[in-house]
């Protein structure tokens, strides 16, 4: 027996349709039961960096949401793209009065609430179990990166490069680099990241998906990035801007903290993120800890319609 689900595409961390990071929310009824593999199968034939499964509910207009969001090969528990993406959809066909809705991920309940940008703007907190990790030296990441020199690394050919976990199974190598011609320079890598000795080197954090995110701070603030996972390069990753926010922000010390990150320029989907950290010290420790991560950005539709099973 075939069974239809809607689905519709939104791209996300722009208001302009055709560029940002597309996304496709799969409906999935309440009488209908998605297996994992149905799942995984949809969002592969989507072909995209995440697709959405929003499961509906018996009451309409209820919190929190259920959501569960695949790449093409696995399942993630939290991404900051799609639940953008999904926060936008549910407020865009909620009341003018509704002000927030929650998203339940496998991270954890995620508010969302409207953004101070405009009606396309939402703004949401991350689920954070947040790990700063000693410097990691993989030889093979700057040297499959031929058409850049020790000069463009902040820390050299040979240095070692900060990595964090914004969550337990999302973890980024930070890669410094000195000029946005350097960023321009990057080139895909043929496999994905491979953290050598993960468990060991990162505990329960070394688990799960593990991206190369490169970076150049420019003189007016603004954060230029690049994120990879292998031959794959991301118009725009949230869960990745989240993570370089908050490992920037330990660095500037307790506050708050905004940072505003440019991404997908060199593949003509621009995407434009916000992240807004607050780090303060610890309870039982005069270490510094982020205690909260807020991810803003917009969404625009620009398709809808049905997947049959």
């Amino acid at each position: 027996m075939t069974r239809q689900l809607r689905f519709i595409k939104l791209d996300v961390f722009t208001s302009t349709p055709f560029v940002g990071n597309p996304l496709a929310i799969v409906h999935v009824p309440s009488t209908v039961d998605l297996s994992q593999t149905e799942k995984q199968l949809i969002a592969r034939e989507f072909n995209l960096s995440e697709t959405v499964f929003h499961h509906e509910q018996d009451a309409p207009g209820t919190s929190p949401v259920v959501i569960d969001i695949f790449t093409t090969t696995e399942e993630l528990p939290f991404a900051g793209h799609p639940t953008v993406g999904s926060g936008f959809f549910l407020l865009s066909r909620a009341p003018p009065d509704q002000e927030t809705v929650t998203l339940r991920t496998k991270a954890g309940d995620i508010p969302v609430v409207r953004g101070s940008g405009g009606p396309s703007h939402v703004r949401l907190q991350v689920p954070i179990d947040f790990k700063v990790h000693a410097p990691l030296a993989i030889p093979s990441v700057k040297q499959l990166q031929p058409q850049l020199a020790d000069a463009d690394y902040a820390h050299g050919r040979s240095g070692a490069e900060a990595c964090a976990s914004v969550v337990k199974g999302m973890t980024f190598l930070l890669v410094a680099l000195t000029s946005e011609d350097a960023l321009a320079r990057v080139q895909p890598y043929p496999t994905r990241l491979r953290i050598p000795d993960a468990r060991a080197r990162l505990g329960a954090w070394g688990v799960g998906f593990a991206g190369i995110y490169m970076f150049h701070e420019r003189a007016d603030g603004v954060v230029r990035v690049r994120m990879f996972d292998g031959p794959l390069e991301d118009p725009a990753t949230g869960s990745a801007a989240s993570t370089l926010g908050g490992w920037l922000a330990l660095r500037r010390g307790p506050g708050v903290h905004a940072f505003d990150l440019q991404q997908g320029i060199e593949m003509g989907r621009r995407s434009d993120i916000r992240v807004v950290v607050t780090v303060g010290k610890g309870k039982d420790t005069d270490e510094l800890e982020v205690e909260k991560i807020e991810l803003e950005g917009a969404a625009v539709q620009v398709m809808e319609g049905t997947v049959n099973i």
